[in-house]
């Protein structure tokens, strides 16, 4: 099957125009260490956290190398000595962790039938220009699916699935175990609500899924995402991420970023408090920022409503997501790229869904990005049958790190649980 010869540069041209509209597009490109006036990317010899929420890193990968580690040593714990006490010999070994950040190849094809048109003709180049432009809103939304599914089961599809490895000479299996977020809370949790094993090596993913799901089943439809739960949601976040170090207008400091689902956000703006705190509040979002959505700011949280947001279905033990299909899909009574949710069932039962919100703090994503989107066309049949392909090389990780015995650490980033309530119009 003969591959046509496209100019170089015009695909050059298509990969540079589209690239910036991939990011404008995305969901989460607004809080990417590649938005906005921040510091260099820091590489991955660094011993440092990124300092923005996604996390991309560049660097040299050789021949088999599909990963990137990042290292993490903790800081220095135990009592110093004082006065006339021996200090020689009581140095104190700080724990390293690291994580590892996989990539891999995705690919989108696209018919661009000329049915006889040279491929040197305006008309021709034309039908390629607007199948790349297609082909770049697929990723764009691919993307953002990529990244919901790391954050809750510890990398993508690409990286989680063993059909994408399948051919592989190296690995032949997934390099990435999917695991349910270390980090979990939800309205009115105790101490103990929730029993999990975090030890990376022994980690059994149905196991967690069940304790989690009995865990939810004792919420009501009642508990649901109102001012008292945002509290909670950011106390949560305090004692366990690394906080982000932006700056809103006004000279807020903003150390969050909490996705929340659309019927949170409806929950929580219909919170009489809420309403009486945004009818005074001075800073309603951070400057320079390309995110939509925005509901307010709450003691350094930025509340940002998430239109993909995804859901877990407690009737099937299972997470549902907003694929590029869902959000190109009407339903006759959730309307265009609207996830099917269930009313949450009386306590004590394991019914309906709930909804999720997302804690982002520092360095919750790293995303080894290897390159760019290319293309390449092929033809079959006499030329009667043409389809472009763009390829991305790219990955989308949890930062999870791992220490001694298999101990598994998240600094970055948390979920927090409400029950869907009564869907109405």
């Amino acid at each position: 099957m003969p591959i046509i010869n496209i100019a170089k540069g015009v695909k050059n041209s298509w990969s540079a125009k589209k690239e910036k509209d991939i990011r404008l597009k995305s969901f989460f490109e607004g809080f990417s260490n590649r938005t906005g006036p921040l510091p260099s990317i820091p590489n991955a010899k660094d011993h440092k956290i990124p300092q923005d929420v996604l996390h991309y890193v560049k660097t040299e990968f050789q021949q088999g190398t599909y990963f990137v580690r990042i290292p993490l040593v903790e800081e220095l714990k135990e009592d110093g000595k004082g006065g006339m006490q021996v200090a020689l010999g009581s140095g104190e070994r700080r724990e390293a962790l690291y994580t590892d950040c996989y990539w891999n190849t995705s690919r989108k094809v696209a018919n661009v039938d000329a049915r006889g048109v040279e491929n040197n003709s305006t008309k021709y180049l034309q039908i390629n220009k607007e199948a790349a432009s297609a082909i770049h809103d697929w990723f764009s939304g691919d993307r953002d699916y990529s990244i919901q599914t790391a954050l809750i089961e510890a990398g993508d599809r690409y990286l989680t699935d063993s059909q994408y490895w399948a051919e592989n000479q190296e690995l032949k299996t997934a390099p990435v175990k999917k695991i349910i977020h270390p980090n979990i809370a939800f309205t009115s949790m105790t101490p103990g609500a929730l029993t999990r094993s975090l030890n990376y090596d022994t980690y059994n993913y149905a196991n967690d899924m069940t304790a989690l799901v009995n865990a939810l089943s004792m919420l009501t439809p009642d508990h649901v995402f109102n001012l008292d739960a945002l509290d909670a949601a950011i106390d949560y976040a305090a004692s366990r991420i690394a906080p982000l170090s932006w700056e809103a207008e006004g000279g807020q400091k903003i150390e969050y970023v909490i996705l929340i689902s659309p019927r949170q956000a409806r929950q929580l703006k219909r919170d009489q408090e809420w309403k009486d705190v945004m009818a005074s509040a001075e800073v309603r979002g951070p400057k320079n920022r390309a995110i939509s959505g925005i509901i307010g700011t709450r003691t350094g949280a930025l509340v940002v409503e998430d239109s993909r947001s995804p859901v877990l279905s407690l009737d099937n033990k299972a997470f549902r997501y907003m694929t590029v299909k869902e959000a190109n899909t009407m339903d006759n009574f959730y309307g265009l790229g609207a996830l099917q949710r269930t009313v949450k069932g009386p306590s004590g039962s394991a019914t309906g869904t709930m909804e999720i919100a997302r804690i982002l703090g520092r360095g919750a994503i790293g995303i080894p990005k290897v390159s760019d989107v290319q293309y390449e066309q092929e033809d079959t049949d006499f030329k009667m049958r043409e389809e472009l392909c763009g390829e991305l090389n790219i990955g989308h990780n949890r930062m999870d790190f791992k220490g001694l015995e298999g101990r598994m650490k998240n600094i970055s980033s948390a979920l927090y649980f409400t029950s869907t309530p009564t869907i109405t119009f």
